[in-house]
């Protein structure tokens, strides 16, 4: 774990060194990563212009911790990262707060999924002792599944050894033999699930149900003193997720420009109503990454990471 915290440490380097720049006024600079993201559908289709505001995109290709790292040093306003994530962040004093849904698990579309190869011997999360496991970042979203899995099937986390690959280079990874099981997020899902000398052994839906696990993130205090902004964003987001359901086809070119995933292997997307915040959700990784001891603020409640103040949709 120590070579993992060891690159985390070196990606945040990277992040701070490259975001030094001060925003223009009256702009959103947000870090985007190679995922299906409604920030990209707004941007093109000038949801956010109609809305009022001006939105810069960083691909830095990278993990939501990392991200949280410069949003809350303020070299980006906004991005995305893990639930939990944002939890820890919180609880050391980052000024981050969760505003608009962008990845939640349903029974029909559960959006993450894991796989190994279907000549491996590896048939459940149970086997996977003495293998190596692939993760995008340490205590991202994935690595917290696999944690969660490989405690549901008694297998301790020191018996198994990690990786940290980006999604898009997971699948050659596994299909080389350079690791022993990946978990990607749509829309880099469908390709594997397609290949025959791929096995799919668990879901995010198999892992913790029906459930938020990512939101977009503001720097808390750039949102209490540019409240319109932040709404302006977040009701450009609800606008892309209801225009996402009536034209997925149309969205996953979108999506496919900005991700450079091949239009074909990205699936239908769905998102919560007005892609509010689960605030039971929220509660739910507070809960979580308390009883695994990352988190040891008494004080912290679900209103100091999480919100819907911003949503007009919605209000908390």
């Amino acid at each position: 774990m120590k070579k993992l915290t060891l690159i985390a440490l070196v990606a945040v380097i990277f992040i701070l060194a490259g975001c030094g720049r001060q925003a223009e006024p009256g702009t959103i600079r947000y870090i985007g990563f190679r995922v299906y993201d409604p920030v990209y559908i707004a941007y093109e289709l000038g949801f956010f212009e109609n809305r009022g505001v001006n939105v810069q995109i960083i691909d830095l290709m990278t993990a939501g911790p990392t991200a949280l790292q410069a949003i809350s040093g303020g070299n980006a306003e906004a991005g995305l990262s893990f639930i939990g994530a944002i939890v820890n962040a919180r609880a050391q004093g980052m000024p981050v707060i969760g505003v608009s849904d962008i990845q939640s698990s349903f029974a029909h579309a559960p959006l993450a999924e894991f796989f190994v190869r279907a000549d491996s011997g590896i048939y459940s999360v149970a086997d996977l002792r003495g293998r190596t496991i692939a993760i995008n970042l340490v205590h991202a979203s994935f690595h917290h599944k696999w944690l969660m899995a490989l405690e549901d099937y008694g297998v301790p986390e020191n018996s198994v050894a990690w990786t940290v690959l980006p999604f898009e280079q997971q699948y050659l990874a596994l299909a080389n033999g350079h690791v022993d099981a990946i978990g990607v997020l749509q829309p880099h899902t469908l390709h594997p699930r397609s290949n025959p000398d791929f096995r799919t052994i668990m879901t995010g839906y198999d892992v913790f149900g029906a459930r938020q696990f990512t939101t977009h993130v503001f720097n808390s205090v750039w949102a209490e003193q540019n409240p319109e902004m932040v709404e302006g964003f977040v009701s450009a987001i609800a606008d892309a997720v209801a225009w996402i359901a009536d034209n997925q086809q149309e969205a996953a070119e979108i999506v496919s420009r900005h991700t450079g995933v091949n239009v074909a292997y990205i699936e239908d997307y769905f998102f919560q109503p007005y892609a509010m915040v689960n605030m039971e959700d929220a509660q739910f990784w507070l809960d979580y990454m308390r009883r695994i001891g990352l988190v040891a603020a008494d004080w912290l409640t679900v209103d100091d990471f999480a919100t819907n103040r911003f949503n007009i949709r919605v209000g908390d």
